[in-house]
């Protein structure tokens, strides 16, 4: 009897358990069937298409309309790709075989270099350029996945916010964690902020990925702005401005203003942090678009465009005027009580090409990522509360805080 008991006890203790538990735990998990895949390109081998290694890529061979082909295994299907572009084509499709003939399933926008595509069950398809040039693809990854739920670190990225209210303008990727620290996660994942972060270049291809990469694991779900200055090293001011054009250089950083009508900007050193041009670049471009955002005969073709605009706040990292010392190390919510510093030295870890330096993403030391100075104010000084945002009435139009990533 006592047994009966004890039995009667377990099983009403797992109904009770089946009950609370949560119905996502069940949900199926989507598999990542690419290894099993057969996929072809002509004269390529394609192992370095899903290697799972930013830092390779797969090219194929330069011709009219190249194209990856894939064949899902026996008895399954493909319901997503998940591509990581290392070069935006021109023109892109992908095209699914039907009764012996491709017909076009997805048409390819130039949005965004990591773009998730709903397959919708497919078991043989390509992916072709096709502009009808003789060129080449070159992608970093590809994924298939089956039907179910995808791992969060999949990225299904939307639009960059159409009004911020806060814009971060960083030299290179990894800028944005070295020097301004938890500024992301914090009013961007915590706050629920609009937050633009743009780069005046890419670098490369690879690091171009690591900079999605890192965005996402902080849990920002808004596309940046990636700009397409070459990356070139300088010491000197004057020689980042002849190498990135001085008038180009104003030209980008005034239509981000114009464009996406911050109420607060934020970047680098005018010192170039550890004398890095580009850096000066940014600090020095940033005060004199500001200034002259509002002017309609400064950058005419942009202010043709989309208006002129009023940033009210520009802060420099490391400005000795004005300074302000920002705690990113306050727990965050939304990041499970992770802190703003331990979020961005997570992303930065994503930064692979990066980790053989002498970096490291700290709010200690000369470059502390924690301080700022208020270089241009229209709302008065700060009283040091620790917030970019202080004197600034604000509505933000941005979308709910994305689920963090575990």
């Amino acid at each position: 009897m006592a047994t009966q008991t004890r039995h009667a006890g377990g099983l009403l203790a797992l109904l009770l358990l089946l009950m609370i538990w949560p119905a996502s735990a069940w949900a199926q998990q989507a598999r990542d069937i690419t290894g099993e895949c057969t996929i072809k390109s002509p004269g390529r081998q394609t192992g370095s298409l899903h290697d799972q290694k930013y830092t390779s890529f797969f090219q194929t061979n330069e011709a009219k309309n190249p194209y990856v082909e894939f064949s899902t295994p026996q008895g399954e299907s493909a319901q997503y790709l998940y591509l990581c572009f290392g070069n935006m084509p021109a023109a892109w499709a992908v095209e699914e075989e039907a009764g012996g003939a491709w017909q076009t399933l997805i048409e390819g926008t130039q949005d965004y270099d990591h773009v998730l595509l709903e397959l919708g069950g497919a078991t043989h398809f390509r992916l072709i350029e096709t502009s009808g040039k003789r060129t080449q693809m070159k992608i970093n990854e590809a994924f298939v996945f089956t039907e179910g739920e995808l791992p969060d670190w999949v990225q299904r990225w939307e639009p960059t916010c159409e009004k911020a209210d806060l814009l971060l303008l960083a030299a290179h990727p990894d800028d944005e964690l070295l020097f301004f620290g938890g500024a992301i996660p914090t009013y961007d994942t915590e706050k629920g902020m609009n937050v633009v972060v743009a780069y005046m270049t890419s670098s490369n291809t690879t690091r171009k990925s690591e900079l999605l990469n890192g965005l996402w694991q902080m849990g920002v779900r808004n596309y940046p702005v990636i700009g397409t200055f070459h990356d070139t090293y300088s010491s000197k001011l004057e020689d980042a401005y002849q190498r990135w054009k001085k008038a180009d250089a104003q030209a980008f950083v005034t239509e981000l203003i114009r464009k996406y009508k911050p109420e607060v900007m934020v970047t680098h050193d005018v010192n170039g942090e550890y004398g890095h041009g580009a850096h000066k670049l940014c600090a020095d471009v940033a005060q004199t678009c500001v200034q002259r955002s509002m002017e309609e005969s400064f950058m005419p073709e942009s202010a043709k465009q989309w208006g002129t605009w009023e940033v009210k706040k520009l802060y420099l990292h490391l400005y000795k005027e004005n300074p302000i010392t920002m705690d990113w190390r306050v727990p965050l919510a939304s990041l499970g009580g992770k802190t703003g510093l331990e979020a961005a030295q997570e992303a930065y870890q994503l930064h692979v090409t990066q980790q053989t330096t002498d970096f490291a993403v700290t709010d200690e030391g000369e470059t502390s990522c924690a301080e700022f100075g208020l270089a241009y104010s229209t709302v008065g000084a700060d009283s040091g509360t620790g917030d970019f945002f202080e004197n600034i009435l604000y509505t933000s139009i941005g979308s709910v805080t994305p689920t963090p990533c575990p």
